[in-house]
């Protein structure tokens, strides 16, 4: 089954590469078939799940020490 529409969250404090591990372990905790893609210049993160909803999404990041934003 397709993944609906990516998720994308702007995570402004997001610096390095152990920051997009924490986010990743955090989303695949509510969707261990999550795609994320993170990209520090632009503090993109991208999700693709068809699972939880982007406000569950946005409060695990956030639970992980990440402040987030819609983008």
């Amino acid at each position: 089954m397709p993944k609906s529409t990516p998720v994308q969250f702007k995570v402004p404090n997001m610096d390095c590469a152990s920051c997009i591990q924490s986010i990743e372990a955090a989303v695949h905790k509510l969707d261990s078939d999550a795609h994320v893609s993170a990209d520090l210049a632009t503090k993109l993160v991208v999700i693709g799940t068809d699972h939880p909803e982007a406000h569950e999404l946005m409060e695990a990041i956030q639970s992980a020490g990440f402040e987030v934003q819609a983008a």
